[in-house]
């Protein structure tokens, strides 16, 4: 998804700034920082590490390293946040990191074999370090740290005010804001990517010159759309023990108004035909819905455009194809491509995908929109007329059956004798079973082949339209347990780790994105059962050893 691709950019380049009006001790002069990080209190941090490591079945190890962290924190107020904040200054960037202190003296003091003995630097600032220096102030109960005793000037009062509220919600974050790069420093950060993707064309071969300077030109066009439109990139751990969970979060706003943020808005209420994937015995599902914007869709225009030239290519160059099986295959490829291209021309993505697993047992199934069902089966067709002669292609047995609107065609993949775990979870035969609709496909293979696509076709058209976010993704890690624990029964960890998931529950990993009114969201979080599991399995490996072993 082309969001997703500009958030990757915009976390790669770094930078963005926070509007903050700081006042300086001499003058009024606004300070205006482009990056800060802020990172939760000691006495907030050193909870969650006992709440992780009680989690995990270490407890004492918690209280031990708790215990060590209050020790090395002495002389640290531990109810206030610690943070930092960049400012451009120069054409350059510097950091200035600040410490909530009670006792300056001591913690320099606890540290001192790290950071060598404190020497006056004047005006009130402390010069520190072995191998490189750094420079300390102490201001209105905060240490200030910087890399040059020039930079602890017209320092705020309080800085924790420019944390905002994320020293609360999160661990550690960061905040980015766009909209305060220096001009100058901008076109130079943008100027230096061209540059990189320049050297990087150089190297590709000629063939393919012309296909990567158009994925190049559209990349480009991205980042600097980030740059001149982007606001603010957040991104924050947290560590939630009241909701048994820790996350990541991912957070990208656009300036009001811009072709950016009417991007993102496209997708504040995202809905799904194909939600009937989501189901809660599925050891994976995915979800994506979303909406494309007009540069969205020119993109993809090109994008196939592009395919279609390389593939016709690699078709006219493939010794093995006849000149009328070249025609022949070059008409089939390029009706398929008709399909989804027309498909990307709708600007709208569904889809959604599920795997099951039961010892001894997977099964899949997956769906999607497309335009033209018809005329994806009909080219399918010619594909497989076009494939017919050769070796170990399957034969499909063309409606076999109907679910709903939805017209089944079957094949069998035989499974080697030879390969008996394969026979054990899939049969002597893999059976796949491919549906196709007005506007739908879906693909579903497996022992419960058919059973399960006709669950999720049942349940996707009574959930038609459900509002879901923009893209899903969720893992639980009980069913893949049990599905290897049933295939390696000799292995005397994965019975404990089933069992310690069945005890406490909570055994998901989940991705979602979110979209608002010019945001985009995404969250990557693991339960708190993980952790519980994580810890079990570890004392397996630890603990003690039986009688004889080496």
């Amino acid at each position: 998804m082309k969001l997703m691709r500009k958030t990757l950019w915009l976390a790669l380049a770094a930078l963005a700034p926070l509007t903050a009006g700081l006042i300086d001790k001499a003058c009024a002069q606004e300070i205006k920082p482009v990056a800060i990080v802020a990172v939760a209190s000691v006495e907030e941090m050193l909870a969650d590490v006992g709440y992780i490591t009680a989690a995990a079945g270490m407890e004492d190890a918690g209280k031990t390293a708790r215990l060590f962290g209050s020790a090395l924190t002495a002389g640290m107020d531990k109810k206030r946040p610690a943070g930092m904040y960049v400012i451009p200054t120069d054409g350059d960037f510097h950091a200035i990191a600040f410490i909530p202190v009670t006792d300056l003296k001591q913690l320099l003091e606890i540290h001192k074999e790290y950071i060598g003995e404190p020497r006056d630097a004047g005006d009130g600032i402390l010069e520190i370090g072995i191998d490189r220096s750094a420079f300390v102030k102490e201001q209105s109960g905060w240490a200030f740290v910087a890399e040059s005793s020039e930079h602890l000037t017209g320092l705020p009062k309080d800085p924790s005010a420019l944390l905002g509220d994320l020293a609360k919600k999160y661990n550690v974050a960061g905040k980015l804001m766009v909209p305060n790069i220096p001009e100058k420093l901008r076109q130079t950060a943008i100027d230096e990517i061209k540059i990189g993707l320049e050297r990087a064309l150089e190297s590709q071969p000629n063939a393919d010159r012309e296909a990567i300077e158009k994925t190049s030109r559209d990349a480009m066009k991205q980042i600097e759309q980030l740059f001149n439109e982007a606001d603010e990139l957040t991104i924050g751990v947290a560590i939630d023990a009241a909701a048994k969970k820790t996350y990541i979060d991912v957070n990208v706003t656009a300036k009001e108004g811009t072709e950016l943020a009417k991007q993102m808005a496209l997708n504040a209420d995202a809905k799904s035909d194909f939600a009937g994937v989501l189901l809660p015995e599925a050891a994976v599902t995915l979800n994506m819905s979303a909406r494309l914007s007009e540069s969205d869709i020119a993109q993809f225009s090109s994008m196939f455009a592009t395919l279609r030239t390389q593939l016709a290519t690699k078709i006219d160059d493939d010794p093995n194809l006849t000149a009328d099986q070249r025609t022949v295959a070059k008409d089939v490829l390029a009706k398929l491509l008709d399909v989804f291209e027309q498909t990307a021309k709708t600007g709208k993505i569904d889809s959604g995908a599920a795997l099951v697993l039961e010892p001894k047992s997977l099964n899949f199934v997956l769906g999607g929109y497309v335009a033209d069902g018809p005329a994806f089966e009909k080219t399918l067709k010619q594909a497989l007329d076009l494939a017919k002669n050769e070796p170990n292609v399957p034969k499909v047995q063309f409606g076999a059956g109907k679910i709903g609107n939805i017209t089944l065609h079957k094949t069998s993949i035989p499974v080697p004798a030879s390969e008996a775990e394969a026979r054990e979870i899939l049969g002597e035969k893999f059976d796949v079973i491919l549906g196709i609709g007005p506007q739908s496909i879906f693909v579903s293979g497996g022992k419960s082949a058919e059973s399960l696509l006709k669950k999720v076709i049942e349940q996707s058209a009574a959930n038609a339209g459900k509002s879901v976010p923009p893209g899903q993704f969720n893992v639980a890690l009980l069913p893949i347990m049990k599905f290897s624990a049933s295939m390696d029964p000799n292995n005397p960890v994965l019975p404990v780790m089933v069992a310690s998931l069945e005890k406490t529950g909570n055994d998901r990993i989940i991705i979602t994105s979110q979209g608002s009114a010019r945001g985009s969201h995404v969250r990557f979080e693991i339960q708190e059962g993980i952790i519980k599991m994580g810890g079990e399995a570890a004392r397996q490996f630890t603990g003690p050893r039986p009688p004889g072993a080496e």
